[in-house]
């Protein structure tokens, strides 16, 4: 009797070590400790329709645990946990933006790090050293092309061909995304960079603002190319049934980060790591794939046929420069009008 209970115990503990994962033990505790808390506030600047679906996921994953959301622009979102910090009422749990505002937030002391063992699967671009912050989905700089009006011997396949004679008056140019002008001094040289900008800006491009805008034209027919377009906007529209797409080029594609971090402040801690787990966990990316974004994680294929490995990451640093590129812009493309 003595001899099977021993066996016994030494079955169910290989069943526990080898057949459960020990992630999975460690989820049930920070779940356990979250509905002790009971919400998470998260600051967003995911669109209101894909914030809605994973607010909805999360609940049903993880009842007992309220995710409320703020959602606006990355900008809007400093400045509300900046002034809410002033005053010694910081309510947020965890930010989910652009990696320029992170990467404030990460100076400024506020973040807080947590080393999710779901980062594993994340290659060294996609997240912080020290776990402060793990990107949820890069944003891929794109040119846009209405397939009906743009044959396929003229798809640009460099930033150069741009600065075709054919192409003058014919280029839209999104004014949200000024970091383009960054990727294109990172990718030509500060000198090359600007006097390929002064090149571009002689094509006298139509400036809109917004990337699903500027999208939409393009597959309107009102200008035939469009430039600094995240590629997730060009496949929204193209899903719709516009007929655009975007350019591979044989250049580097550039990327921006958007991170997911906990704040150090956090009243809900356990609740906001549990978010962030949830965010980066394999079901959380797959979803964000579903929402026609491109996942950061690797084991995560995305459904934008883009290699992630290949990205040129812009550095967040350098986003945190808005007024110095937002007034290049200005005055390369909206001014000289």
């Amino acid at each position: 009797m003595r001899k099977l209970e021993i066996l016994w115990r030494a079955v169910t503990f290989f069943a526990v070590v080898f057949l459960f994962p020990i992630g999975a033990f460690a989820n049930d505790a920070l779940y356990e400790k979250a509905k002790e808390e009971g919400k998470v506030l998260l600051y967003s600047s995911l669109s209101t329709g894909d914030t809605r679906e994973l607010q909805k996921i999360f609940h049903k994953k993880y009842p007992g645990v309220e995710l409320e959301i703020y959602r606006t622009g990355g900008p809007k979102i400093l400045q509300k946990i900046m002034a809410e910090h002033r005053t010694g009422n910081d309510i947020v749990d965890v930010v989910m933006t652009k990696g320029d505002v992170i990467q404030i937030l990460l100076k400024e002391k506020l973040l807080a790090p947590f080393n999710s063992p779901e980062r594993n699967a994340f290659d060294e671009q996609f997240k912080h050293p020290q776990g402060y912050w793990t990107d949820v989905y890069p944003t891929v700089h794109a040119i846009a092309y209405n397939t009906a009006m743009v044959p396929a011997s003229d798809i640009p396949r460099g930033y150069k061909d741009l600065l075709k004679p054919g192409w003058k008056r014919k280029l839209g140019l999104n004014t949200n995304n000024f970091m383009f002008l960054y990727a294109m001094m990172d990718l030509y040289g500060k000198e090359g960079g600007m006097d390929y900008l002064k090149t571009l800006a002689s094509q006298d491009p139509q400036v809109r603002t917004g990337g699903t805008l500027t999208a939409t034209l393009v597959g309107a027919g009102e200008f035939p190319l469009a430039v600094s377009i995240n590629a997730n906007n060009i496949e929204n529209v193209k899903q719709k049934g516009g007929p655009v797409d975007w350019a591979r080029v044989e250049e580097p594609l550039y990327a921006d980060l958007h991170p997911v971090g906990v704040m150090a402040h956090a009243p809900h801690p356990n609740a906001a790591q549990l978010f962030v787990q949830f965010a980066i966990s394999k079901e959380g990316q797959t979803i964000i794939r579903d929402l026609g974004r491109i996942p950061a994680r690797s084991d995560v294929e995305p459904k934008i046929a883009v290699d992630r490995s290949k990205l040129r990451i812009i550095d967040p640093e350098e986003g945190t420069k808005t007024k110095y590129w937002q007034g290049l812009l200005d005055k390369l493309f909206v001014k000289a009008k």
